[in-house]
C-alpha cells in the first residue's frame, strides 16, 4: 500500500460519470472484520522496507500473534519472533491460501499487485484462460492522479504527496493536508460506470499505522465474482481511502 505513493497531477476530465446509487455496487469486503483480536494469524507477503514496518508495527500491536513473514530474497537482518519463509510470495500464497487456513489478515508487501496476480496463478492452476487487457485513458481520467505502469495497469491516489507514516487513515479529515478528505477511493472506484467495464474492488484496510491489508475471503469473494462474469472486462482493484491499484482483466 505505501508503495503507491508517487507525485503526479492528470489535467484530463472525466467523460465518464460516477454512479450516485451504491445499491449494486460491487464491494468485496465482508463487514466488521477490522477490530479481530482472537487467535490472529497474520501473513506479510514482502520483505522489503514496507513488509518490515508491518511485521515490527503488527508485532508491537499484536503481540501473541503469529506472523509468518514471506520474502525470497535472504534478509541481512531477519526479524525476530516470526516465521520466515523464503520463497515467492505469489506462489507461496496460491499454494498455501485453502478454504481450511487459518490465516485472519494478508498484508501485500510485494511490487505487485497480489490480489491480481494471485487471480491469475488461482485461474491458471484451475484451466481457466485470462488476459490482461488495455485500461482506456478516458477511464484512467476518471479517477485521481492516475500513474499508468503498464498498459493494463495503474496506480491511483488522491495525494500528490508523500504521505506521513503515521496516518490513523482519520474518517473525514486528510492527516497531512488537514483539509477534507474526498471520497473514499475504493467507493470511488466501485461506483465507477465506464463500460463494458466491471469494476471489482478489495478494500485495504487500515491494520495499524502505514500498514493496510485484507483478509482471506476477500480474495475469495474476488475469485466467485471474477470467474461468473466471464468474457467481460473486469477492472480488478485494490484500494484503501486514499491509494490504490487498479488491472484490466478478461476471464474465458
Amino acid at each position: 500500500r505505501r508503495g503507491l505513493y508517487f507525485h503526479f497531477k492528470t489535467t484530463t476530465t472525466c467523460a465518464k460519470r460516477m454512479l450516485q446509487s451504491e445499491e449494486s455496487n460491487t464491494h468485496l469486503q465482508p463487514e466488521n472484520h477490522t477490530l479481530r483480536t482472537a487467535a490472529e494469524s497474520i501473513w506479510i507477503l514482502g520483505g522489503g522496507q514496507f513488509g518490515l514496518h508491518a511485521v515490527s508495527v503488527l508485532r508491537q500491536n499484536l503481540p501473541d500473534a503469529d506472523i509468518i513473514l514471506v520474502e525470497k530474497e535472504k534478509l541481512a537482518k531477519p526479524p525476530k519472533h516470526v516465521t520466515l519463509v523464503n520463497e515467492d510470495g505469489v506462489a507461496w500464497l496460491t499454494r498455501n491460501l485453502t478454504a481450511k487456513t487459518k490465516v485472519t489478515r494478508i498484508v501485500p508487501a510485494l511490487p505487485l499487485h497480489l490480489a491480481t496476480e494471485w487471480l491469475k496463478q488461482l485461474l491458471r492452476e484451475k484451466g481457466i484462460p485470462w488476459r490482461s487487457i488495455e485500461i482506456p485513458d478516458e477511464l484512467l481520467s476518471c479517477l485521481p492522479h492516475p500513474l499508468r505502469q503498464s498498459p493494463s495497469q495503474a496506480v491511483i491516489s488522491h495525494a500528490d504527496f508523500i504521505c506521513p507514516t503515521h496516518c490513523k487513515e482519520p474518517e473525514k479529515m486528510c492527516t497531512y493536508t488537514g483539509k477534507e478528505r474526498p471520497r473514499a477511493l475504493y467507493e470511488m472506484i466501485e461506483n465507477l460506470e465506464y463500460a463494458p467495464f466491471t469494476p471489482l474492488v478489495i478494500r485495504s484496510r487500515q491494520f495499524a499505522h502505514g500498514v493496510g491489508g485484507f483478509f482471506p475471503e476477500d480474495l475469495w469473494n474476488l475469485s466467485r465474482q471474477s470467474e461468473s462474469i466471464s468474457k467481460t472486462p473486469l477492472l480488478i482493484a485494490t484500494a484503501c481511502k486514499c491509494h490504490g491499484i487498479i488491472d484490466g482483466l478478461i476471464i474465458g
